[in-house]
């Protein structure tokens, strides 16, 4: 799985984000699209937080929680797992252009990154691993 220049290029400026509250405000609000499909509403749970794990909502609680985050001045890499049917593990990487952040990169895996050191250092030797994919977001996003 190859990791875009535009990602790996910020590896070294990245700086680690505990908090999804602390993301950048239009991140949080889900103003950006991924191919093409808004993240409009999107929630995500903070770190330990409740969050629907499974196919059985949880009352009030969104479908992702924020494992780690990484954002420099112009890239974010957020690193989260997502409920549902199935249960799963995203990267998403998005870029600022102008005023606008836009995805650049989103892969699913079936193990999560334990830290922020493990992070960077797979996106900065290109060593995510065979379980890792690109993800088809086909309106689900």
């Amino acid at each position: 799985l190859a990791i875009p220049p535009a990602v790996t290029a910020h590896v070294s400026s990245l700086k680690q984000v505990d908090r999804f509250s602390s993301l950048p405000a239009a991140i949080r609000a889900g103003r950006f699209s991924v191919d093409g499909t808004s993240a409009a509403g999107w929630q995500m749970a903070e770190p330990g937080g409740a969050f629907s794990a499974t196919d059985v909502p949880v009352p009030n609680a969104p479908g992702r929680r924020l494992i780690v985050a990484a954002c420099d001045q112009s890239l974010c890499v957020i690193h989260y797992e997502r409920g549902g049917i199935a249960h799963f593990y995203e990267i998403l990487a998005l870029s600022l252009a102008g005023n606008r952040w836009k995805a650049i990169w989103n892969v699913v895996g079936s193990k999560p990154i334990a830290s922020f050191e493990a992070l960077r250092a797979s996106i900065a030797h290109q060593t995510l691993g065979p379980s890792w994919k690109q993800q088809p977001v086909e309106g689900d996003f």
